[in-house]
């Protein structure tokens, strides 16, 4: 993911802009999420019922678009986490937290395609000092993304370590990468190549990275691939200014 590579940090050019979209997107997301939150309890107690009363009866056919239900209410809990997530801006609950329990975590909300490869290599003990709810539906964005610029397979790399005075989580893929038009609007509110797609993943990462005191860093290559980087203060960091 080096030849070609072009990078964009979490700053967008016009942050009043921002504001105020993110303003407009927090008030529809406050009216419709927990319309879809009852809807989907609706749909997934149902999948669980039918699940439980078939049983061993059940045939292939069945089951599979059971699986398919459940899969795609998965997406849709992220959808409804986004959207709270932008319109609730509440202040982060911040503890030390094991960055591998996290990428666990954010993998188990998701269905991941059996042609994508896991592989996770974070270092023993890795903490960060963070909101974990929030961090992990950070993570879970960025897993998504990763999948979705692999429709044909390919690898999902997750990699975490401290190196003073920072913690650092690497989320890489080997997907079909950003154009720079792309690259340098991928955290604009509503903005997406993919069709059907809200385009408000990156903004939640962004929003949510940055009330935990850490910063976003995107490295994209047509046709290689993607690389988002996670910076926060180390714990050592974080008492270090405590104590000036």
């Amino acid at each position: 993911m080096t030849t070609n590579a072009s990078s964009v940090s979490d700053g967008l050019p016009d942050e009043r802009l921002l504001a105020e979209r993110l303003w407009t997107i927090g008030r529809m997301a406050s009216c419709i999420s927990g319309e879809l939150r009852q809807c989907t309890s609706v749909v997934r107690n149902s999948a669980y019922f039918l699940n439980l009363h078939l049983g061993e009866n059940i045939d292939d056919k069945t089951r599979r678009h059971l699986s398919i239900l459940i899969r795609e209410l998965r997406g849709v809990d992220l959808l409804i986490s986004n959207l709270s997530a932008l319109a609730d801006q509440r202040p982060p609950d911040r503890q030390p937290a094991d960055v591998e329990l996290l990428v666990h975590a954010a993998l188990s909300r998701l269905p991941i395609p059996t042609g994508i490869a896991v592989d996770i290599a974070v270092a023993s003990g890795t903490q960060v000092f963070c909101d974990p709810e929030q961090l992990t539906c950070v993570l879970a964005n960025l897993f998504t993304n990763s999948i979705q610029a692999m429709p044909a397979g390919g690898q999902l790399r997750v990699l975490g370590r401290v190196r003073h005075p920072e913690v650092t989580i690497t989320v890489e893929d080997s997907g079909t990468g950003m154009d720079d038009e792309t690259l340098r609007r991928a955290f604009e509110p509503l903005f997406s190549r993919t069709p059907q797609r809200l385009g408000i993943g990156l903004t939640v990462v962004r929003s949510l990275v940055g009330l935990n005191g850490g910063r976003v860093e995107l490295t994209s290559t047509p046709g290689a691939g993607t690389t988002v980087a996670l910076r926060f203060p180390s714990q050592v960091e974080l008492l270090t200014e405590a104590n000036q």
